[in-house]
């Protein structure tokens, strides 16, 4: 839960620090520090990720963390936060199916009542009015695809490669760093301005924006999300991610003034109901689950 609230914040993180910065070079930079930190202070338990798992982790890891990264950092641009949260919480349906694509395993049944229950909640969500998809809906719906992607390989590095936390998380945003690093070249080759560093260092809110999703998204919430696939299953985590528009519209009331809208409080409190149905047989089995080290 601590991860979805400071998730909540980073969009709205995202859009304010981007606005005369360019989107991909505030993601690169970021990813290129969070890897360099885990690179320094993790180094141990880093040489004995074994080569499959270096591979799954970075090749296609990174891959889903970049396409949530690049997508959603420019779909933000293109329509409001809250919009961008909501169509994330559309992982509700796509998590289980990559889940039964990738690993044949069909949601329980309690499982299934709260999937329902969240697709439900999250069609509160979606105006009479929203008859048009914008540019910015279709930038978050590929970044979500990207992220259901994510919790469903974090899954399988977890529970079969046997892979601790800290490796996860590291390999997550390496092999994302690795992706962008990629996107900064192509971007500097055909960009007069190269990466920026002097815009950069003139610009504040940037800079601040920049630390927020190192220390807070990139570190805290990635070791918070790793560390709760460990103990719940992957729609349980993909339901809890559904809280994310009603902890972004809290954040929107409480930092900028815009109350929420009767869907948003409703959306929010079907999704509490969601997460309770979908806890009520995983509670015990977390608990019962050996506590592994983090792996340092």
């Amino acid at each position: 839960m601590g991860a979805v609230v400071i998730w909540g914040l980073s969009y709205i993180v995202m859009k304010a620090a981007t606005t005369d910065y360019p989107q991909l070079l505030f993601q690169f930079w970021r990813y290129a520090a969070v890897t360099a930190i885990f690179a320094a202070a993790f180094h141990r338990t880093l040489r004995l990720i074994p080569a499959h798992v270096w591979k799954i982790g970075l090749l296609r890891l990174g891959l889903a963390n970049f396409v949530l990264g690049i997508f959603s950092i420019y779909a933000v641009q293109h329509t409001t936060p809250t919009r961008v949260v909501v169509i994330n919480g559309l992982i509700i349906g796509v998590v289980p199916l990559l889940r039964w694509i990738h690993e044949r395993i069909k949601p329980a049944r309690h499982e299934g009542w709260a999937i329902g229950i969240a697709l439900f909640a999250i069609a509160l969500l979606f105006e009479p009015q929203d008859r048009f998809v914008q540019l910015g809906d279709v930038l978050a719906f590929v970044g979500m695809i990207g992220y259901a992607y994510s919790i469903v390989l974090t899954n399988r590095l977890l529970a079969t490669d046997r892979a601790s936390v800290m490796q996860v998380s590291f390999l997550g945003v390496a092999g994302c760093a690795a992706y962008f690093t990629v996107a900064a070249v192509i971007y500097v080759w055909f960009s007069p301005g190269g990466l920026e560093i002097g815009a950069l260092l003139t610009q504040p809110k940037t800079i601040a924006g920049i630390a927020y999703m190192i220390l807070f998204v990139s570190l805290a919430a990635n070791l918070l999300q790793v560390i709760g696939q460990r103990r719940l299953p992957p729609v349980t985590v993909s339901i809890l991610f559904c809280l994310e528009p009603a902890v972004t519209a809290a954040l929107d009331y409480s930092l900028l003034g815009n109350p929420p809208s009767v869907r948003v409080t409703l959306c929010g409190i079907v999704l509490i109901g969601a997460t309770v149905v979908a806890a009520l047989q995983n509670g015990r089995r977390g608990v019962a689950k050996e506590r592994q080290d983090l792996g340092i």
